[in-house]
């Protein structure tokens, strides 16, 4: 990605689809991230600060909220359970995989995230390990990371971020017409900083 006023902006994907929800190595230090969400549908954390500060495209934060349905916004919590298009919104988000992630049925896994350091950097990740779908659907479960990493030793403000992928069995959730955890209005992935910058997976 270019460089806009002096924000880096690096996207690493690593895709590992398998049959079983274990970790083939794309999602990668999930144990340094201990904060947990609690069980629920469509909830959000409150402002979680990140240990540093991004320059977001020319918009700076220090803090993110983490929502359960695949994604963190950066001026306030998403309830949204179906997807919209990332390259009109005006929401600041990094999304790596917005869809209507439910970890209330059993055995689910919870959304964790936090502060911490991988290779000398200082870095906030969020794990949506082993999630199930709504309603409360877990026949089928999805794996994946996101792992923002502090980079102001290029310039103040610069940070990498990466969407990690190890297990995607659904898509889509019974609220957002999808059928057994696939069709209807599906995952989107991708970034925006809610003003002129953005980009979705195809």
């Amino acid at each position: 990605f270019p460089m806009i006023r002096k924000s880096i902006i690096s996207l690493t994907l690593v895709s590992a689809f398998i049959a079983a929800p274990a970790f083939a190595g794309a999602v990668h230090d999930a144990s340094l991230f201990t904060n947990t969400l609690g069980a629920n549908d469509d909830g959000s954390t409150g402002a979680v600060n990140m240990g540093f500060g991004v320059n977001f495209f020319g918009q700076n934060f220090n803090s993110l909220y983490v929502n359960n349905n695949g994604n963190v916004t950066f001026n306030g919590v998403l309830s949204s359970y179906t997807p919209f298009s990332l390259l009109s919104t005006s929401t600041p988000m990094l999304a790596p995989f917005f869809a209507d992630v439910d970890t209330r049925g059993a055995g689910s896994g919870l959304v964790q995230y936090g502060a911490s350091t991988i290779g000398g950097k200082s870095v906030f990740g969020v794990n949506w390990l082993n999630v199930g779908y709504y309603n409360s659907a877990m026949n089928k479960t999805n794996s994946f990371q996101l792992i923002l990493t502090d980079r102001s030793d290029i310039a103040a403000g610069d940070f990498d971020f990466q969407f990690n992928y190890d297990n995607i069995q659904w898509e889509t959730g019974s609220a957002s017409g999808g059928a057994n955890g696939l069709g209807g209005s599906s995952a989107r992935a991708g970034w925006s900083n809610g003003v002129s910058s953005s980009m979705e997976l195809a």
